[in-house]
């Protein structure tokens, strides 16, 4: 029975019943996946809906200029494995599916590529397209793009809003060119972070973070990619957190930070960074 849960079974498509964690958020106590390690909210359609409702603004999710460069050197690093991982190196056509008001649009396009996004949300979409931006109006696939259209897709901060990933990804696939790239960035619910915070770890805030319902790992990831004609080509994590800045002394917070620090590169390592990028590529034939 769902009782009313937006998310009943395994987004991933595995079969099993989810189990309960000992993961408790306001929604309710987290589920899990016992195939694939998915964790996913016990929110009802009307709370997910509820905590959906602050993304539409004109000022989006374009970042401040300090917040800028700091974003802008992990795109810079996600363009070069784009490039790497594709047969061309130049005039790379680009979509940021979930582009709010075209942030990493305008640095892609900054860099030489063909960028142009997506999103749903009016205001913010309006603001983009004000900056001289290509960003289109409506959900993927309401936009109906040409099969094929695409070397590369990118999803940053959107899978885990997702009830049904599998038919996104489908409608990536469909739109990318054979051995097209999809990027999908997301946290990392197999991280240290989030095995150190628990319940409280960031990710987990729904209302905070407008709609945040499901949780993956690199495995869980990869499971989503085989179901809907990908390949995981490299999965990188990084950055350990202890406490949120406010949390704790100050002192115990700085020893904190920079213990944390230390262990970002073994994080790197070993998959345990709460920050998670992962690369795919569509596997599919030329007609």
């Amino acid at each position: 029975m769902s009782n009313g849960l937006l998310l009943p079974v395994c987004p991933n498509g595995c079969d099993g019943e989810l189990y309960q964690t000992s993961l408790a958020v306001a929604e309710g106590a987290l589920r899990m996946c016992p195939s694939c390690g998915q964790i996913v909210s016990s929110c009802t359609k009307e709370r997910y809906e509820l905590s959906n409702q602050d993304w539409n603004t004109e000022k989006g999710t374009w970042p401040s200029e300090k917040d800028m460069r700091r974003l802008m050197r992990r795109k810079t690093r996600d363009i070069a494995i784009i490039s790497d991982l594709l047969t061309i190196k130049t005039d790379i056509h680009l979509l940021d599916v979930g582009c709010s008001n075209g942030a990493f649009v305008s640095f892609a396009n900054s860099l030489g590529l063909n960028a142009e996004g997506v999103d749903p949300s009016e205001k913010a979409v309006r603001n983009g397209i004000d900056r001289g931006l290509n960003i289109h109006l409506g959900y993927l696939h309401e936009v109906a793009f040409q099969d094929d259209a695409f070397d590369a897709i990118t999803l940053y901060e959107v899978i885990e809003h997702l009830n049904e990933p599998k038919v996104l990804l489908k409608e990536c696939h469909r739109i990318l060119k054979p051995n097209g790239v999809l990027v999908i960035g997301t946290g990392n619910v197999n991280s240290w972070t989030r095995r150190i915070r628990k319940s409280k770890w960031d990710f987990f805030d729904m209302m905070e973070h407008g709609g945040h319902i499901s949780f993956f790992s690199p495995k869980s990831l990869d499971v989503l990619a085989s179901r809907t004609g990908f390949v995981v080509k490299k999965a990188r994590t990084s950055s350990v957190k202890f406490y949120e800045k406010g949390e704790v002394p100050y002192l115990l917070y700085r020893m904190a930070k920079i213990f944390s620090e230390m262990l970002n590169i073994p994080a790197r390592i070993f998959n345990k960074g709460h920050q998670m990028e992962v690369y795919l590529v569509a596997n599919k034939t030329k007609a």
